[in-house]
């Protein structure tokens, strides 16, 4: 099971704290569907499975709602930003008992320390970094890695089911903003800086509606004092009107306009790099935690469907493979009349590439995992060598590489085989790490020459074949224009299985035949690929007929198979 969001509410921090975000609101419910990619390694969590639940059951409502703000050591100093955060929100409407649904990250031990006197809800982040200020350059390396650090926190709470809203210190919460978030199903919300900074100095106050506001940000402000000084007059203006003066304001930001006193010219080039880094680091931030949830909703989908030995049978769908009478029906229909394979299908994962394959594979009660991928779409079908075939095997070696890091072992079959027999006698292991199949076989299963087909291999996690996959995806920037099966045989070429130290052994197309070449033994027959084959609709026209003779040809002696016409 995975988690699918409800409700994000985002914007960007012109120079402060935290780059990516400014509120952030996420509802979740029971499945993220997400670009998958590894988590790089510096990115750590703390303490994820004890205090960390604690603290979220304490700050939560009790539909699993609460607020997540930041703080560091110079945010709690006397006159600080947590100050000003927590008295807007004790002089807001309806704004004060939410304080005790806050929980507040802090990035140090002052903070902590500081945030436990205070007798609020409180969680450590530990982190490689320690940032002492908030008013770090946009483009610092403490501030990214800081950032990273917290994204994948805020993705431990989306998987542990909790909403969020996400808030600077540096917003004063005047009113209640759950209202405004009620949402018609969307995924996300963002609140926006204003981009041109001339406009926000020439008419500061017109821009908010005093008797509408929810909330003020202290955005395009480049200093802390600057941000303290005009949030204190906005919180005095908000008192006035709340004491009964209606005609009232908000003031010119005169503190944050002075802070960027500097020519106009550098203004402009200021004011474009950040947006430029707001909106670079935003998305990678996002990129990283969509990355988390994918892997989490991976591993527990991969532990449903593996057999007891961590091993399961992978292929992948997209819209053109699940029409009726098409290559999905084609291929369970060959796993129900083989011989010894109709059990496979509760161990099957398919990686369904867009919306229609998935609901389809969900229709069929199979294991369906819903690969997404930011700019792709691979709904149609995807002729031989095209863009869209490139780019659909690559995703496809990403998503098994990081199967293979999770410790399974499997087979992964092109849709367009026929399973007529259990392949798993025939793939007993004698220490190989790779077993792969091939367009044409030279009578030595343990021969480099032999011409590989990557439509249906059998490979065990270990580290030279996590390795290798990492070598075969990393293969395809040097090797432009090539598709994965010519990659693989270009690093078989060169030696690399053999300076990986991994054993390989080729398929005999005896057992594992194709229309490349095809086997005259229907007794010993496992497997038919309909390789050197180019459209859909004529691989479906020819397995079809090789699916009827074996039907009729089941217990008979040996008998060559139809030819392929189509």
């Amino acid at each position: 099971m995975g988690f699918r969001c409800h409700g994000f509410v985002v914007s960007g921090c012109a120079a402060g704290f935290l780059v990516a975000f400014l509120m952030v609101t996420v509802l979740v419910s029971d499945s993220l569907w997400l670009p998958q990619v590894s988590v790089l390694p510096m990115f750590r969590l703390t303490n994820p499975k004890d205090g960390l639940r604690i603290e979220l059951e304490g700050a939560s409502t009790r539909n699993k709602t609460l607020i997540i703000g930041v703080i560091n050591k110079a945010s709690v100093e006397d006159n600080g930003m947590l100050q000003l955060f927590l008295q807007s929100m004790r002089e807001g409407g309806d704004t004060a008992f939410l304080i005790r649904h806050v929980l507040l990250v802090a990035t140090d031990q002052i903070a902590y320390n500081h945030c436990m006197v205070l007798q609020l809800h409180c969680h450590q982040l530990y982190t490689d970094t320690v940032l002492l200020s908030p008013a770090l350059s946009i483009q610092s390396t403490s501030l990214i890695n800081l950032a990273s650090t917290l994204t994948l926190f805020l993705g431990e709470v989306l998987l542990r089911g909790y909403s969020f809203i996400f808030t600077d210190m540096n917003v004063m919460w005047l009113r209640n903003p759950f209202a405004r978030l009620n949402h018609n199903g969307e995924d996300m919300l963002l609140s926006g800086d204003l981009y041109d900074i001339f406009y926000f100095f020439l008419a500061p106050s017109s821009l908010t509606d005093i008797a509408k506001a929810a909330t003020v940000h202290a955005n395009c402000c480049l200093s802390d004092k600057a941000k303290f000084a005009d949030l204190t007059a906005v919180l005095d203006v908000w008192k006035t009107y709340n004491n009964g003066t209606p005609n009232v304001t908000f003031p010119a930001h005169n503190s944050c306009a002075k802070s960027w006193k500097v020519s106009s010219t550098f203004v402009i080039q200021v004011s474009k790099v950040m947006f430029r880094k707001r909106v670079e680091n935003s998305f990678w931030l996002m990129h990283h935690l969509v990355a988390h949830a994918q892997t989490h909703q991976l591993k527990t989908s991969l532990q449903a469907v593996a057999v007891g030995n961590k091993t399961l049978v992978i292929s992948y769908l997209n819209k053109a493979y699940v029409e009726e009478n098409g290559m999905l029906d084609l291929f369970l229909r060959s796993l129900k009349e083989g011989e010894d394979t109709a059990f496979l299908i509760t161990h099957l994962f398919l990686i369904t590439v867009d919306q229609t394959a998935f609901d389809r594979c969900k229709m069929h009660r199979l294991h369906c995992y819903r690969l997404v991928s930011e700019g792709l779409n691979f709904s149609k079908e995807q002729l031989f060598m095209s863009d869209g075939y490139i780019n659909l095997v690559w995703q496809k070696v990403v998503v098994l590489g990081e199967v293979l890091k999770q410790g399974y072992n499997f087979i992964f079959t092109d849709m367009d085989i026929m399973w007529l027999r259990n392949p798993f006698s025939r793939l007993s292991l004698s220490g190989e790490d790779l077993q792969i199949s091939c367009d044409y076989y030279n009578g030595r299963p343990y021969d480099d020459s032999n011409h590989i087909n990557t439509g249906f291999f059998y490979v065990a996690s270990n580290n030279k074949t996590i390795k290798l996959f990492d070598m075969w995806f990393e293969s395809r920037k040097t090797l432009k224009r090539m598709h994965d099966q010519d990659v693989l045989e270009f690093l078989k070429s060169n030696g690399v299985f053999k300076r990986l130290g991994a054993s390989v052994r080729f398929l005999d197309t005896l057992y594992f035949s194709g229309f490349c070449e095809v086997t005259k033994n229907s007794k010993q027959v496992i497997t038919v690929h309909a390789n050197c084959c180019r459209s859909i609709k004529a691989k479906v026209d020819d397995l079809t007929e090789t699916l009827e003779f074996w039907k009729k040809l089941k217990g008979t002696t040996t008998v060559s198979w139809p030819q392929h016409r189509a």
